[in-house]
C-alpha cells in the first residue's frame, strides 16, 4: 500500500512538474510520439525487406480502384466481420477507437496551444464529439462482452488446445484492456476539461458532461495525470505492438503487427475468382522446385498473409477437418508458418545477404504431412477470414511439392493420377466407356455437330459413377423437354484435371486443361452446361488462364432459368421434405446459393428445412481436395457429421448439386444406417417434369 501511495505521489509530482514547464512537457510528449512513430516505421521497413525476399506475384499489383474497394468494404465496412453477431462488437471497437483517437489529437494539441480546436469543421465537429462520446461507452461494453466470451463462454474458435492459445489470449487481453483504458481516460479528460471550462463544445459530449459533475475543487494535477495516461494508451500501445526489437529481438516485426498489416493484406487481396488456383510456369527454366517446402519459396503476398493473422480462430470454427478432430487447424497452420517466417526474418535481419536454409523445412518440420492431406479445399477458412488470408493456396502449394518433387502422398492417389493420365478419368476406367451411359438416348456429338448451341459437359462422375449417370440421363431429359439444341463430346471428353490439381499434381492438371482448351476451342458452341460443381469451377474459373473463355452454366442456374421462363413445367403438388446441402465448389467457390433454393421454391409441395450449417457456413461433405479418392484415418468422418446434421432436420431427402457430394453423403448414410435419401436437384425436377 505504501508503494502504491509513493507511486501516486511520484506521478502527481511528475504531472505538476510537466505542467509548470510546458517546454519539458512538450519535449516529453514529442519524445514519446517520435519514439512510437520511429518504431512503427522501422517495423514497416523491416516488413518491406522481408516481403522483398518473397517470390514475385504480379497478380497482386494493379487494379487500384478494385483494391481500394476491398479496403472500403472489408476494413471500413467490416463486411466479413459482420458475418457473425460478435462482429458488431468489433465494429463498435473499430470506429470507437478511430473517433476517440481523432478527438485525442485535438486534446494533445490543445495542451500546447490552449485555443486550438476542430471547430472549423462546423457541424462535423459536433458529430465527431457526439460520436466519440457515445462510442466510448459502446466500446467499453463491447470489450467486457469480448472478455466474457473469451474467458467464460469460450466458443470453439477460442479453444485453448493450440500451442499459441495462451499467448494469443494474453495479447488479445492486453490489447482489449489498452483500448478500454484509452476510452476511459479519454472520457475522463474531456470531463475535466468541461469542469474547468476549457472544453470547446461541452454540449456535444453528453457522457463526459455528466461525468464532469463529479469533479470539485482544483483538478489541475489530476488533469495532467489523466492527460499523460491518455497519451500513453495511444503511443505506448503502438510501441508495445510494433516495438518487438525492444521486447523480443528474435521476432521481428511483432505478431501484433496484424493491426496494421491486416489492412495492407486486404488491399493486396485476391481479385481473381475464389475457385481459381495460382499457376506454375513450367516453361520457366529458372525454377528449381515446384511448390513450396521452405519459407523462402512463398510469394511475398503469402508472407504478408502470415504477418496479418489475428489468431481470431474464425477459420477453424468452420473447418470440417478441425470440427471432426482430424489433424488440421487452419489457425495453427498459419500461426506455425508465421513463427517460422519470424525466425527466418531474424536471420535475414542479422545477415541481410543470407539465403541460408532453415534447419526445419515447412513440410514435416512445421506442417505435418497429415495436416496437408486433411484439407478438403472447401474454402471455409478463407471465406471466414476477416483479413482475407488464403489458407488453401498454401496447402495446395505444399501438396505440389509433395506430389511433384517427392511423390509422397496418401495411398490411392497414384491410381488417380495414373487414371487421369492414361484413361482421362480418376477412377482409371477405360476411356472408351465414357459415353456408354448415353446409349439409346439419341444424343448428338460435337464432332458431328460443331456449331451446336449448347455443350453438355458431362464430366467423369456423370460418365462413370452409377448414381451420377442417372443424373446425366435426367438432365438430357430436361434439356430435350425444353427444346434445347445441345450435344456432348462423347469419347472426346477428358477429365478437367481438377482432382489432380487439388492433390498437387499441377503438371498433370495443366496438361489436361491445355488439351481441353484446344478441344473446346475447335468448336463453335455458345454456352456450356455441367451438373458437376468441380467441372463448373474448372471450366468457368481456371480454363481462362489457358485461353478457354466460355459462358458456363451450372445445371442449377440453367434449370432455374428454364423454370422462370416457362420452357419447362413441373408438377408442383408432390410433397417432399428436403434439406439442401451446399456444395463447396458451387457455394463458397462461386457464391451460388440462390439458384438451388429458387428451384425448390417452384414446388408448392416441397418443405425445405435448412441444416444448422448452411450456405457460406455449410459443412463440407468431406470429398473436396481429392479426398473422395482416399481415406483419412484420424478423427471422425466428415460425411457422417454432415449426414447427422441432415437427419436432425427430419427431412426425407438431402438435395445436392454435385456428384462428389452425392458419393460422400450416400457413403455416410450407408455407414450410419440413416433413413434418408440423397437426390440431385436435376433428379427432383426430372421426376416432376410435365411433358
Amino acid at each position: 500500500m505504501i508503494l502504491t501511495q509513493r507511486s501516486i505521489i511520484l506521478l502527481a509530482f511528475f504531472a505538476q512538474f510537466m505542467s509548470d514547464f510546458s517546454i519539458l512537457k512538450a519535449s516529453g510528449f514529442l519524445l514519446l510520439l517520435g519514439l512510437s512513430i520511429y518504431i512503427t516505421m522501422d517495423a514497416l521497413i523491416q516488413l518491406y525487406k522481408v516481403l522483398k525476399k518473397g517470390k514475385p506475384n504480379p497478380e497482386r499489383v494493379g487494379d487500384w480502384g478494385a483494391r481500394s474497394k476491398l479496403v472500403l468494404v472489408n476494413v471500413f465496412g467490416q463486411k466479413k466481420m459482420l458475418r457473425n453477431p460478435a462482429g458488431y462488437g468489433h465494429l463498435i471497437i473499430f470506429y470507437g477507437f478511430i473517433f476517440v483517437t481523432v478527438v485525442s489529437q485535438e486534446v494533445f494539441i490543445r495542451a500546447f496551444f490552449p485555443d486550438f480546436s476542430f471547430k472549423f469543421l462546423g457541424p462535423v465537429y459536433y458529430g465527431l464529439l457526439f460520436g466519440e462520446d457515445i462510442l466510448s461507452i459502446g466500446v467499453i461494453i463491447a470489450i467486457i462482452i469480448g472478455l466474457w466470451r473469451r474467458y467464460i463462454q469460450k466458443p470453439i474458435r477460442f479453444k485453448d488446445d493450440l500451442a499459441h492459445s495462451k499467448g494469443l489470449n494474453r495479447d488479445a487481453t492486453i490489447i482489449l484492456i489498452a483500448v478500454g483504458l484509452h476510452m476511459i481516460f479519454g472520457m475522463l479528460l474531456e470531463s475535466i476539461e468541461i469542469a474547468t471550462n476549457t472544453h470547446p463544445l461541452p454540449e456535444a459530449a453528453i457522457v463526459s458532461n455528466a461525468l464532469s459533475k463529479m469533479w470539485t475543487g482544483d483538478v489541475h494535477v489530476l488533469g495532467e495525470f489523466v492527460w499523460w495516461a491518455h497519451a500513453a494508451t495511444v503511443w505506448v500501445f503502438m510501441i508495445y505492438i510494433f516495438g518487438t526489437n525492444v521486447r523480443v529481438p528474435k521476432n521481428y516485426p511483432s505478431k501484433h503487427f496484424h493491426i496494421l498489416s491486416a489492412a495492407i493484406n486486404i488491399f493486396f487481396g485476391n481479385l481473381k475468382p475464389k475457385g481459381r488456383l495460382s499457376l506454375i510456369d513450367f516453361e520457366d527454366e529458372s525454377l528449381e522446385i515446384y511448390g513450396v517446402n521452405d519459407i523462402k519459396d512463398l510469394k511475398w503476398d503469402q508472407m504478408l498473409d502470415l504477418y496479418s493473422c489475428t489468431g481470431c480462430g474464425r477459420c477453424q470454427e468452420l473447418c470440417p477437418a478441425y470440427l471432426n478432430d482430424q489433424p488440421l487447424s487452419p489457425k495453427a497452420l498459419i500461426l506455425n508458418m508465421r513463427d517460422q517466417l519470424l525466425e527466418t526474418a531474424t536471420i535475414w535481419k542479422n545477415d541481410p545477404g543470407s539465403d541460408a536454409e532453415m534447419e526445419r523445412p515447412l513440410i514435416t518440420g512445421v506442417v505435418p504431412t497429415e495436416t496437408l492431406w486433411s484439407c478438403t479445399t472447401c474454402l471455409a477458412c478463407t471465406v471466414a477470414c476477416p483479413v482475407m488470408i488464403e489458407h488453401v493456396d498454401k496447402i495446395v502449394d505444399m501438396r505440389r511439392y509433395q506430389s511433384m518433387m517427392e511423390a509422397d502422398f496418401p495411398s490411392g492417389i497414384q491410381n488417380v493420377f495414373d487414371g487421369i493420365e492414361v484413361n482421362s478419368n480418376p477412377w482409371n476406367l477405360p476411356k472408351s466407356d465414357r459415353d456408354i451411359w448415353a446409349d439409346g438416348l439419341d444424343l448428338k456429338r460435337m464432332k458431328d455437330h460443331p456449331d451446336t448451341e449448347l455443350l453438355f459437359y458431362v464430366g467423369c462422375a456423370g460418365s462413370f459413377d452409377e448414381h451420377a449417370k442417372k443424373v446425366s440421363t435426367d438432365l438430357v431429359k430436361i434439356l430435350k423437354t425444353a427444346g434445347i439444341d445441345f450435344a456432348i463430346l462423347g469419347k472426346e471428353e477428358k477429365c478437367t484435371g481438377d482432382p489432380a490439381r487439388r492433390m498437387g499434381n499441377e503438371y498433370l492438371a495443366v496438361e489436361m486443361m491445355s488439351q481441353n482448351v484446344e478441344l473446346l476451342n475447335s468448336y463453335n458452341f455458345k454456352e456450356v452446361i455441367t451438373f458437376c460443381a468441380h467441372c463448373y469451377n474448372n471450366l468457368a474459373n481456371e480454363l481462362p488462364d489457358f485461353g478457354g473463355h466460355y459462358r458456363v452454366y451450372h445445371a442449377v442456374d440453367y434449370m432455374a432459368k428454364l423454370l422462370d421462363s416457362g420452357k419447362i413445367k413441373v408438377d408442383t403438388s408432390k410433397p417432399l421434405n428436403i434439406t439442401y446441402h451446399d456444395a463447396c465448389y458451387l457455394g463458397r467457390h462461386n457464391d451460388k446459393y440462390k439458384a438451388p433454393r429458387a428451384i425448390l421454391s417452384h414446388f408448392k409441395g416441397v418443405n425445405l428445412v435448412e441444416m444448422e450449417m448452411n450456405k457460406d457456413k455449410a459443412l463440407c461433405c468431406g470429398g473436396g481436395g481429392g479426398r473422395v479418392f482416399y481415406e483419412q484415418e484420424a478423427g471422425t468422418d466428415i460425411n457422417k457429421a454432415r449426414v447427422e446434421m441432415a437427419v436432425k432436420t427430419d427431412s426425407d431427402v438431402i438435395g445436392v448439386s454435385c456428384p462428389y457430394c452425392t458419393v460422400m453423403l450416400e457413403d455416410g448414410i450407408k455407414n450410419m444406417n440413416a433413413d434418408i435419401e440423397v437426390l440431385d436437384l436435376v433428379e427432383i425436377i426430372a421426376s416432376r417434369l410435365l411433358e
